[in-house]
């Protein structure tokens, strides 16, 4: 193999690295354990990072539908481990069907803003009786992309710490 062909074998393996070494840098690495921070009210609640899930979902167990504006809209309370607890209302962006090992089940799903470390994005979070599962919210795959690199061996590496005013927003 003549020295250019080897050199140019070699250019073509190392870039893609290279690229994605620079890429990986721009990531912030968190816990698969964290505390995130819901709209509005600033609750602060345990999420685990699902790199297995795509969509978010947040424990609401008692949900009431109502009509406004001619959409279908959903209200939910979600209570943090000290208590706190705010009453969202929310537009229902659409509705999926969950099969898990206790049959199927539909799930509204709403927009929320999340704030997780330093990122604060508007995600899809779907809304489920997460009661007998040890963490109030899955965070999942379409908020962490592009932004967050997960360490499994690890939990609590950063406190959400977002600007309330969204100015330093880096959602989708």
């Amino acid at each position: 193999m003549t020295r250019t062909a080897l050199f140019t074998l070699c250019f073509c393996l190392v870039t893609p690295l290279a690229a994605q070494a620079d890429k990986n840098r721009d990531l912030q690495i968190l816990g698969w354990l964290e505390k995130v921070s819901l709209e509005q009210a600033d609750l602060v609640i345990e999420a685990k990072l699902d790199t297995g899930a795509d969509t978010s979902s947040l424990h609401a167990p008692e949900l009431e539908t109502f009509e406004r504006d001619d959409e279908d809209w959903v209200r939910f309370t979600v209570t943090n481990g000290d208590g706190e607890a705010y009453t969202y209302e929310k537009p229902i962006s659409r509705t999926v069907r969950i099969r898990s090992a206790s049959g199927r089940s539909e799930r509204y799903v709403v927009e929320m803003d999340i704030c997780l470390g330093g990122r604060r994005a508007t995600t899809e979070v779907n809304l489920a009786d997460r009661g007998g599962l040890s963490y109030q919210m899955l965070v999942g795959r379409s908020f962490m992309r592009d932004a967050i690199l997960v360490d499994s061996g690890a939990k609590y590496l950063a406190a959400p710490d977002c600007m309330s005013d969204k100015a330093g927003e880096n959602g989708d």
